[in-house]
């Protein structure tokens, strides 16, 4: 997959960012001597043994093993792919990642995607041409400028619309979900008088639709089906949008229901509103409202749907949650939703009451969870606290482990009187402490030496002049070696994190990882020999071990075929060899 970015980006990026400034948004960091650590984010730890090297831009935990760079944490973490961690870290440095190489597009990827941007044109034009729609928008007070950010379209009450006015074919139409096949095999549009709305991904590629009657006929708003381009549960409607105005991080985002309820909060100026596309909210989304901001709030109907509907929004938060980082949650009065509230009170009041009456995830779950354990039982009685403590304790769980998880359970104390997570959390730092080990480096190879030295400190191969590199490539590793410094000198101001991508995903990759936490061991443990004393010592041992191999072949004693002159050579080396 990293193959299909060019190496070169990959490279710049990698010596752009700070890996101490992404863990930290995750993970709040310490300054620890050379490197920063914390509490590993991977297992749970009351002794921090998760170090995070700004100079090499690497991160390894003793307790676990857990090891590897920016676009490794994301991946790891936050659950990234590849390309998805390599455009987060790209945008936070003001890098464009290359389009053509983003990901592999195959040919019927492609025909879908100009299939529906094809529908989306044919939808624009045809709201321009039909008054009614147009009326229905103006009534909604929506404006020719939000219409056209949002690319708002109409599609007509006809059965073929698309396959007469489009160039794509029935079989792109039915596969990107535009129409629909009978069992008799024929065809339809599936969308028909309705106000449409592009919905696109984060490279604002057209994936899917919704569609809004503009009459009171059922359903009210229809979706696209999910599609080879389109899965619900993974897509946001007006993300695109959002990122495109907002143009950084936002204070916050606010969650919706609706299509039209981000356009009426885009209308009046608040454009940093999303809506989730008809399912309830997904983990995979709110990781991704998480990448952008470091607040959530998700703004519901207080009627029962509405807080069934938070219910389960808070549930797939909560893996999320941090130090930092919170979910709010604004209950609208009855009869109201965004739209129709931010008309009727304006813009200023409408933050207003998003700021003051949003409650955190926290409360929200307490509040929720003694709902549930009540059931008609005296709050003060043990009944009441056992349920509570039961139902609370699952759920506590999904929090990352951290400062926020902690004061969460704090709470559960309070109400309950008794600590849940204590003997658990005994036994998960025993366990840790037992299996942690070191790494060590007993009868370790020259080679091995030398990439763990270059590996600490890539620049110290600069400081070694070229040809001082003596030994064969028959030597165990001497090959990766000499590539590795090859690397380096192409590239000075490669990080040991850029090292480390060169390899990813080849039969090195394991090794080179080893050798990275063995070397960040060794700081730690003592820091006596600087990396270029190690390197230079290695190059020694190697250029002898490679001298003794040819000494041994030549076999000085007997005749060879190698001259008098070569074999005179050979003898004064070996006298070198045998100085102290």
């Amino acid at each position: 997959m990293a193959g299909r970015i060019p190496q070169s980006f990959i490279d710049d990026l990698l010596t752009r960012v700070d890996i101490v400034e992404v863990i930290d948004r995750y993970v709040p960091l310490k300054k620890a001597g050379a490197n920063h650590k914390a509490c590993c984010p991977f297992h749970g730890e009351k002794t921090p043994s998760f170090n995070v090297s700004q100079p090499k831009q690497f991160y390894h935990c003793f307790g676990c093993g857990m090891s590897g760079n920016a676009i490794s944490f994301l991946m790891e973490f936050d659950h990234m792919h590849f390309v998805d961690a390599v455009e987060y870290l790209a945008d936070r440095v003001g890098l464009e990642v290359p389009r053509d190489a983003i990901a592999t597009i195959t040919p019927s990827q492609q025909g879908l995607y100009d299939a529906l941007n094809e529908c989306n044109l044919y939808y624009q034009q045809q709201l321009r041409t039909t008054p009614a729609a147009i009326d229905y928008l103006k009534n909604r007070g929506i404006s020719g400028d939000i219409a056209q950010r949002y690319e708002i379209g109409f599609a007509p009450d006809a059965w073929h619309a698309l396959e007469e006015n489009t160039d794509s074919n029935d079989a792109l139409l039915v596969q990107s979900g535009m129409q629909i096949r009978k069992d008799s095999g024929k065809s339809h549009d599936r969308f028909r008088n309705r106000i449409m709305y592009p919905i696109r991904d984060r490279r604002g590629r057209v994936i899917g639709f919704g569609g809004r009657v503009m009459d009171n006929s059922e359903p009210k708003y229809l979706n696209s089906p999910e599609t080879p381009l389109f899965q619900k549960g993974r897509e946001l409607y007006g993300l695109y949008e959002l990122r495109r105005a907002t143009r950084g991080s936002p204070e916050r985002i606010i969650v919706v229901e609706g299509y039209m309820d981000v356009i009426a909060l885009a209308e009046a100026g608040i454009e940093h509103a999303v809506a989730t596309l008809g399912t309830a909210t997904s983990s995979e989304q709110v990781a991704q409202l998480f990448r952008e901001t470091d607040e959530i709030v998700f703004c519901f109907d207080g009627d029962n749907a509405g807080k069934k509907a938070a219910w389960r929004a808070l549930n797939s938060a909560l893996p999320s949650l941090k130090a930092g980082r919170d979910a709010r949650f604004l209950f609208l009065p009855d009869g109201e939703d965004p739209d129709s509230l931010v008309k009727s009170i304006g813009t200023e009041a409408f933050m207003q009451l998003l700021i003051e009456e949003a409650i955190e995830a926290s409360s929200f779950l307490f509040q929720e969870l003694e709902q549930q354990a009540q059931k008609g039982a005296d709050r003060s009685g043990t009944g009441y606290k056992a349920r509570l403590a039961e139902i609370a304790k699952p759920l506590i769980s999904n929090i990352p482990t951290g400062v926020y998880r902690t004061l969460v359970e704090d709470q559960l104390f309070e109400k309950v009187g008794v600590n849940v997570f204590g003997s658990e959390k005994q036994q998960s730092q025993k366990t840790y402490h037992q299996t942690q080990k070191q790494p060590s480096q007993p009868n370790m190879s020259p080679v091995r030496k030398a990439l763990i030295a270059i590996l600490d400190s890539p620049e110290v191969v600069l400081e070694i002049d070229p040809e001082a590199y003596e030994f064969s490539i028959d030597i165990p590793g001497a090959t990766l070696l000499l590539d590795v410094i090859s690397l380096i000198e192409s590239k000075p101001d490669i990080t040991t994190s850029g090292i480390l991508e060169r390899y990813r995903e080849t039969q090195h990759s394991d090794a080179l990882l080893k050798l990275v936490q063995v070397g960040m061991a060794s700081t730690v443990e003592s820091g006596i020999n600087t990396p270029l004393s190690v390197l230079q010592h290695a190059i020694e041992q190697l250029n002898k071990e490679s001298l003794r191999a040819q000494l041994k072949k030549a076999n000085l004693n007997k005749p060879s075929e190698m001259s008098d002159q070569q074999k005179n050579e050979l003898r004064e080396r070996l006298q070198q060899l045998k100085k102290p």
